[in-house]
């Protein structure tokens, strides 16, 4: 009976969003974002497997312990040192690796990510269904209580990262290589992604699509269109329903001094998610890509008027945007890498210049927000 409900819930989220997307209607590129990967170094960066200090930082993932890393964060702020730094460099090295066809490069990343899988890399990390147990991130609003979700989150995401390197090395693995990483790959999904994949937000759209870009990622990896078929009309469902008509998010833009680089964070995400969608054969409705695009040309006024664009009230209920002045950012988020092409690309909004913006983010690097730099789109 529970079934039943929760299908026929997804159904109604699903007309609701006018998505009738359907698995026929897929078609899944090589390499997840492009059908064919090619060097792009001076967007993507140098990292390389001939190169030592790349390599030892890479293999620095095999000794993760990420629930004590993940525990120097908190509310506020998350330490990316020990994950998501190697992990860029992993993907960013690999991606060269594939681009040259360097077979010992090649060679090199296979024989790591396959002992990652033997390692059950992050796999004793906190899942979903254990977070019920956990206090709430800004507890009693509180910015520098723990925040056991992103312990999950980024975890989640990391793992998503990695299903995206092993799509790039997919042709390159033999039978036994294969066998180990799709149990590891199958094993994680079950726990970190599947639990959250059709979980039906209420506010708030954060990184990776909110969760489901990495169904779409193991979707791709398992060449399962109707899982992806189900996800595109799920999630086209939660971006019409957190995406106001006028262009704000719910959560993310009324986060205090921090609410124009949240509507960034969230409005970034789903731009590659919207990319990817368009890329895989799917019409995306229209009503979900007015609001997105509505959202774009909100971002451009909070840069070129954040006092108006701060002024629009909030009627949800919010515990995170309690932060001090002094640690206010706003501007777009930095690890937005390509919001600019993304914008262009996909609702044809040019980006207003955002000097503080464009003094902190990175140039070059894999972007583990949307799960490829769309700068490398040729």
């Amino acid at each position: 009976m529970k079934k039943i409900f929760v299908f026929f819930i997804f159904l109604l989220f699903s007309l609701s969003a006018h998505a009738k997307v359907k698995s026929k209607d897929i078609s899944f590129p090589k390499h997840f974002y492009v059908e064919q990967i090619e060097t792009c170094p001076y967007f993507l960066g140098s990292d390389k497997f001939s190169s030592e200090i790349i390599k030892d930082r890479i293999k620095s993932l095999l000794n993760l312990d990420w629930m004590s890393e993940w525990a120097k964060g908190n509310s506020r702020s998350v330490n990316h040192e020990n994950l998501s730094k190697p992990m860029k460099s992993f993907s960013i090295a690999t991606h060269n690796a594939v681009g040259e066809k360097n077979k010992e490069s090649i060679n090199e990343a296979k024989q790591i990510i396959v002992e990652l899988a033997k390692k059950d890399f992050l796999f004793n990390t906190i899942g979903k269904k254990e977070l019920k147990n956990k206090p709430n991130c800004w507890a009693n609003g509180d910015g520098n209580a723990p925040c056991w979700y992103h312990a999950y989150e980024f975890a989640r995401d990391g793992f998503a990262n990695l299903m995206i390197i092993a799509i790039y090395l997919k042709e390159d693995l033999n039978k036994e290589e294969f066998t180990i990483l799709n149990k590891y790959i199958k094993k994680m999904y079950k726990k970190f992604v599947q639990p959250d994949a059709f979980y039906d937000e209420n506010k708030g759209f954060y990184a990776m699509g909110n969760g489901g870009t990495p169904n779409l990622i193991f979707a791709h990896w398992s060449n399962d269109k109707k899982l992806s078929a189900k996800e595109f009309n799920f999630r086209f469902y939660q971006i019409e329903k957190l995406f106001y008509e006028d262009g704000y998010i719910n959560n993310n833009s009324f986060r205090g001094y921090r609410g124009l680089w949240y509507h960034s964070y969230g409005l970034y995400s789903a731009l590659g998610y919207i990319y990817l969608a368009k890329l895989w054969g799917v019409k995306v409705p229209d009503n979900v890509m007015n609001k997105v695009k509505k959202a774009s040309e909100i971002l451009n006024l909070g840069i070129t008027n954040y006092e108006k664009f701060s002024s629009r009230e909030y009627d949800g209920e919010q515990n995170n945007n309690k932060y001090k002045k002094k640690d206010a950012r706003m501007h777009t988020h930095q690890d937005a890498l390509a919001i600019d092409t993304l914008m262009e690309m996909v609702v044809g909004v040019t980006l207003e210049d955002d000097p503080r913006y464009l003094e902190l983010r990175k140039e070059r690097g894999m972007d583990d927000l949307v799960g490829f730099n769309a700068n490398c789109i040729k």
